[in-house]
């Protein structure tokens, strides 16, 4: 994968990661039950780290 793409797929694995996280955290006081927004976070938390890696380690030159 080139090098553009692979900073394309971080960013918008890094963007989607930050509606999970805030799902998670703030939906429970809407009247979501907790293990669902734990796994709203857990998620969030994950594609995070997935993005970090995409943008960060596997850019290629």
């Amino acid at each position: 994968m080139s090098k553009n793409a692979c900073r394309m797929i971080g960013i918008i694995t890094m963007i989607l990661s930050v509606f999970f996280i805030l799902a998670g955290l703030y939906l429970p006081m809407a009247g979501i039950s907790l293990t669902l927004a734990n796994i709203l976070l857990a998620v969030g938390i994950i594609l995070l780290i997935a993005g970090t890696v995409f943008y960060k380690i596997l850019k290629t030159e």
